[in-house]
């Protein structure tokens, strides 16, 4: 604690912080793009810009004379503890992070110039890593004036069977997953995954290396199958850096078979609607970034092309009966009717412009979303606005190619109140034809205030405070959002009350109790109560709710101690609801509200279409 303390207060930096010749097919046109953009980042400079300066430069706080990396293992033994066998057995099956791994991650080298800004931006990166527990980066000072870099890193345990249990309207088997997080200590991530829960039917594998060729290009492979069909995932992500990086570009190719779930809500004879289709997406991008940390301006350019694709409506289109989603039958000619307005195929090729502002510094804190771990808070400013125009290539036969101009606008805001802290989020998008119709369509729109109050004279206890607020307007791709479910009204299952716009309120006392096993769990006590309501909209099956509430009582859990991430087990009762809906009980191996989770609407990112911006190019691919 003493080094960490000691290397965050040298490293804050000043001001603070997606009619002719025959067109080629999508085969060649993926293939082409990957070629293109491997060769790119192949070239690219692997320190993204560390800044590393002429020998012969003064440097004015030192140069760095020597880097040490110690690579420690998952436990650290003592001679003393009865089970120091097991630690050592389990440190004997583990392959550590590989030096040379960690040192190609850093911003530095040898000979450079002491910049604590990417000291701190350094560790940001390793502790990106779900595979790293714990990183520590800082420098000691030497009698020649130079100094030793020392970058101390714990490893996690990287080979995972996880069996996905959770308690959510009844004991699911949510996943079942063999993983291998850091493949022979370079970083490769190698995955087989079953998923099943509701609509989901997924079996696949999934491939990730972090160090394509020697770069920082990111690489990601995937294959499987789904419900309705397959998918493959084809990825390649040269991202900004952190703060420092100076260029990113991407290339994607995402093709996957969906089922869409509509809750019916207060249909007599089906709980669910099914509805198949298929969604493609093709993306290469490439931007830059002016300024310096705390003060950037990006500008990007980019083609994407996403084609949606109904061809088995309404032969497909099936019921779900009393929740079970392995008990289904084909849909009726009224059923197909209500969702057929949200069945409209398109194909888009656009070309997008993105611009963006990023005004951010971090800091970071204890015991926010993670129960004593420790959490990068982004505070300040970071806004985005990508504008797409669509062009005539690529068309598909027989899907229709609207003419469009697709528009996206977003903010980020942080804000610390000494020790508490107010965060805002805000997104629209939509899509305006051209020509005779000349109106707005897929309009989607969010807003979400998140709040963490806390006091020096209550320690261990944050009163976390949620307002949010979305909606979709003039659909023609499937969309609903529900009252109910684990990260809105708790205490309602996830087919309550569906809509079209949604308005949520939660507050939530969230207690650490630093016992019984504070050296081998966190534990805490969270009590909450939430508010919402619903108006229909234009969606299937849409209802005006009014006003519904629940309280509930719920444990929340890190392990090990110290972990930035966690789970929760929640009983929620609703307010004022009929007999037969009961208490809800829920198990999740995961935080769901929070900054640290993400201030994102899951059931928006279902239907959102178009995925480009300046927000997708900073996120390194896999971390």
């Amino acid at each position: 604690m003493i080094r960490e303390r000691r290397i965050r207060e040298s490293s804050e930096p000043a001001g603070g912080e997606r009619p002719g010749a025959r067109a080629p097919t999508r085969a060649q046109v993926v293939r082409s793009a990957l070629l293109c953009v491997a060769a790119i980042a192949a070239s690219a400079p692997h320190d993204a810009l560390a800044q590393v300066g002429d020998p012969a430069e003064a440097c004015e706080a030192g140069r760095i004379s020597n880097i040490f990396v110690d690579n420690r293992s998952i436990y650290e033994i003592n001679d003393d503890d009865p089970f120091r066998w097991v630690y050592r057995l389990i440190n004997a099956l583990h392959v550590n992070t590989r030096a040379g791994f960690i040192l190609r991650e850093l911003l530095f080298s040898e000979g450079d110039c002491l910049d604590p800004l990417l000291l701190e931006e350094s560790y940001r990166i390793l502790e990106s890593y779900g595979f790293i527990g714990r990183a520590d980066i800082y420098p000691v000072a030497q009698p020649d004036g130079t100094y030793h870099v020392v970058v101390d890193t714990q490893d996690r345990w990287t080979t995972q069977f996880d069996l996905g249990v959770s308690f959510d309207q009844g004991l699911q088997l949510d996943r079942l997953n063999l993983t291998e997080a850091n493949l022979l200590g370079r970083g490769v991530r190698a995955e087989v995954f079953a998923q099943r829960r509701r609509e989901q039917r997924t079996q696949g594998f999934r491939l990730q290396e972090p160090r394509l060729l020697g770069t920082r290009t990111d690489a990601n492979l995937g294959w499987g199958r789904t419900r309705s069909g397959n998918f493959v995932e084809l990825g390649l992500n040269y991202p900004f850096v952190g703060e420092v990086g100076r260029v990113a570009m991407r290339q994607i190719y995402d093709r996957r078979d969906r089922v869409f779930t509509y809750s019916a809500a207060d249909d007599p004879d089906f709980t669910n609607v099914l509805l198949p289709y298929r969604d493609e997406w093709a993306e290469v991008s490439m931007a830059g970034r002016l300024g310096r940390p705390g003060n950037l301006t990006l500008l990007g350019l980019g083609l994407t092309r996403e084609r949606i694709v109904f061809r088995r409506f309404p032969d497909e289109l099936e019921v779900v009966i009393d929740n079970d989603f392995g008990n289904t039958m084909a849909a009726t000619s009224q059923v197909q009717d209500l969702i057929s307005g949200q069945t409209r195929a398109r194909s888009t090729t656009r070309v997008n412009l993105m611009i963006g502002q990023r005004n951010l510094r971090f800091t970071r804190v204890l015991g926010l979303d993670a129960l004593d771990g420790a959490q990068d808070l982004r505070l300040g400013t970071d806004l985005g606005l990508t504008v797409g125009r669509s062009v005539g290539l690529f068309s598909a036969e027989g899907v229709p190619s609207p003419d469009d101009i697709f528009g996206r606008a977003r903010l980020y805001a942080g804000h610390d109140l000494s020790s508490s802290f107010v965060f805002a989020a805000a997104a629209v998008e939509g899509r305006r034809l051209r020509g005779e119709d000349n109106d707005w369509r897929d309009v989607i729109g969010e807003i979400d205030l998140y709040s963490y109050l806390r006091s020096e004279r209550i320690p261990g206890q944050t009163l976390f405070l949620r307002a949010s607020a979305a909606g979709g307007w003039s659909m023609d791709s499937p969309f609903q959002l529900t009252l109910g479910g684990r990260d809105a009204v708790r205490g309602f299952a996830e087919e309550h009350s569906p809509g079209g716009r949604r308005l949520l309120l939660t507050v939530e006392d969230r207690i650490f109790f630093n016992w019984p096993w504070p050296d081998l769990i966190d534990l805490g006590l969270t009590l909450f109560a939430d508010a919402g309501r619903v108006w229909s909209g234009d969606v299937p099956y849409g209802v005006d709710s009014g006003w519904e509430a629940a309280l509930g009582i719920g444990l929340r859990y890190s392990l090990p101690a110290g972990s930035r991430r966690g789970g929760r087990i929640d009983l929620a009762w609703p307010l004022g609801a009929p007999p037969h809906h009961g208490p809800v009980f829920r198990f999740t191996l995961l935080e769901l509200l929070g900054i640290g989770p993400g201030v994102k609407d899951l059931q928006l990112e279902r239907t959102r279409r178009t995925r480009t911006g300046p927000d997708f190019l900073v996120t390194e691919l896999g971390r």
